[in-house]
């Protein structure tokens, strides 16, 4: 059985924004740009806060995203904040899949699928995670069920 991707209980690591007045679109409703920016922020400061940055093997290397994929379940207003919702869906060789989910309140706004990768900056390749960089993202991928 899957699990609701919704279920606030699924993420362990928060991020919080405040919704901009530039974050509007012309009907006055989060932007599907705004969605992005969110989940950028989300996973970058659970990166940051998982110390990741530090396994992932020098200035040379670094996360590059390779997918973002946003299903938009409900609208979102100024002014607010918005709650990303961050965890671990699977580790592999040399990438790593998060989900997210946006809340405004007790609503879920969206849900996201993210991979990311640690990609040499100078090939312009994908390259393996390092070993501990690898175990201590896959101590985190308790509920992996897709978003």
């Amino acid at each position: 059985m899957t699990a609701d991707a919704t279920d606030r209980s699924l993420y362990p690591h928060w991020t919080t924004e405040k919704i901009r007045f530039a974050d509007l679109d012309t009907l006055g409703h989060l932007n599907n740009c705004a969605f992005a920016v969110y989940c950028e922020s989300g996973r970058v400061e659970f990166l940051e806060d998982l110390h990741a940055n530090a396994l992932r093997g020098g200035a040379e290397i670094n996360w590059v995203i390779v997918n973002l994929a946003i299903d938009f379940r409900a609208q979102g207003h100024y002014p607010g904040t918005c709650d990303i919702g961050t965890r671990v869906m699977r580790v592999g060789g040399k990438s790593v899949t998060l989900g997210q989910a946006l809340f405004v309140g007790d609503t879920c706004i969206a849900t996201a699928t993210n991979v990311v990768v640690l990609s040499d900056l100078r090939a312009g390749k994908a390259v393996e995670l390092p070993e501990a960089l690898r175990a201590r993202l896959a101590e985190l991928t308790g509920g992996g069920v897709p978003a």
